[in-house]
């Protein structure tokens, strides 16, 4: 049964610091991390995947950032309901106000910053950690599975 969504944005932004990811660069010399034949993790995946991971993992951190330079190309409505519920749970739980629901545009704007700066952690991790990321990022989660299993115990 689908959702009705209020007032939702016609695009997502991101920060025209990070069109390298998103959009490469001269599609010659450099890739975007989605594109086919990249050798990011995000290999063969959408522009709205990289958007909903580096929102969870600036979430996750509890960080944001102003989004400069604004370059709306990820359509909301490419988005399934689950990743529209994924942006709207983040500010639900930044507001503990199911009120916050019936205007959703500030909301997928806040989850803007929190994209920005989850891309800013992301490629310093990759940077940091090269092809060896994904090996990092698994014991990361690991992690973050075991301290949840022992807070709910």
């Amino acid at each position: 049964m689908p959702v009705n969504h209020f007032n939702e944005p016609r695009d997502l932004a991101y920060g025209k610091e990070h069109i390298e990811q998103y959009q490469g660069i001269d599609k010659e010399k450099i890739k975007p991390w989605t594109a086919k034949d990249s050798e990011s993790i995000f290999k063969g995946k959408y522009l709205k995947d990289l958007f909903i991971f580096g929102m969870a993992l600036g979430r996750y951190r509890k960080q944001k950032s102003e989004v400069k330079g604004k370059m709306p190309n990820i359509p909301v409505k490419s988005l399934v309901e689950r990743q529209k519920w994924a942006v709207l749970s983040i500010a639900l739980s930044d507001h503990a106000d199911l009120i916050c629901l019936k205007d959703e545009d500030p909301l997928y704007k806040e989850a803007e910053l929190y994209a920005e700066e989850g891309l800013k952690i992301l490629k310093s991790h990759v940077e940091k950690w090269g092809p060896e990321y994904p090996k990092y990022l698994e014991a990361e989660l690991m992690d973050i599975i075991q301290k949840s299993k022992s807070s709910v115990d």
